[in-house]
């Protein structure tokens, strides 16, 4: 295991970006195609999705406190293959960007429910983490993701109104999201000890 808070926020933090920086596109896009006297309820759309998230995979972990953490890990596969998928396709920001056009003008429902249905990687990545941490592990990841979401948040409403922004931000996100799925996939197997269900 990962020892140490620094090592704690920084896999919490790497767990949030990897699985936030598609949603984050989406909602940047939303926010950008609807009027502006909802941008705030479609951000909150996004937090509340996210909330959502959180306490799925939370509830996921608890039910799953039986099953050894190393096969609990395997779920880091997921993330990795959608990486992998990712930097091959690199389509990410072209999907995202479609989705928000078919959602223009949505307000925090129909932002909730769009963050919700893209956040399969969220409970792939969320689910191992919550179950390999101690209790410590846990208030120090949701720390985190407050924080972290607060954050986002505030980008979304920011970027979200200047489309030379929105642009930059889809293109970015186009890359780093795969990437940044890599790495948590990686660590979520080393974090399970899961390659020690081969050895």
């Amino acid at each position: 295991m990962v020892a140490g808070l620094p090592a704690e926020i920084g896999v919490a933090a790497l767990a949030f970006v990897s699985t936030n920086v598609d949603n984050g596109v989406v909602a940047v896009a939303m926010v950008a195609a609807a009027p502006p006297a909802r941008a705030h309820r479609i951000a909150a759309g996004q937090v509340v999705g996210f909330v959502v998230l959180v306490l799925l995979a939370a509830a996921a972990a608890i039910a799953l406190f039986e099953v050894p953490a190393r096969l609990i890990g395997l779920l880091g596969l997921v993330p990795l293959a959608l990486g992998i998928r990712g930097l091959i396709a690199l389509r990410h920001a072209e999907a995202h960007e479609r989705a928000a056009r078919r959602a223009y003008g949505a307000g925090l429902t129909a932002a909730a429910l769009v963050t919700i249905g893209a956040g399969g990687d969220n409970l792939a990545v969320y689910i191992p983490l919550f179950r390999t941490a101690d209790a410590g592990g846990r208030v120090v990841t949701a720390f985190v993701f407050v924080v972290l979401e607060i954050l986002l948040t505030l980008f979304i409403l920011s970027a979200g109104r200047h489309p030379r922004s929105r642009a930059l931000t889809t293109r970015i996100g186009a890359f780093a999201a795969p990437v940044l799925f890599c790495v948590i996939g990686v660590v979520v197997l080393v974090e399970a000890n899961t390659f020690g269900v081969f050895g």
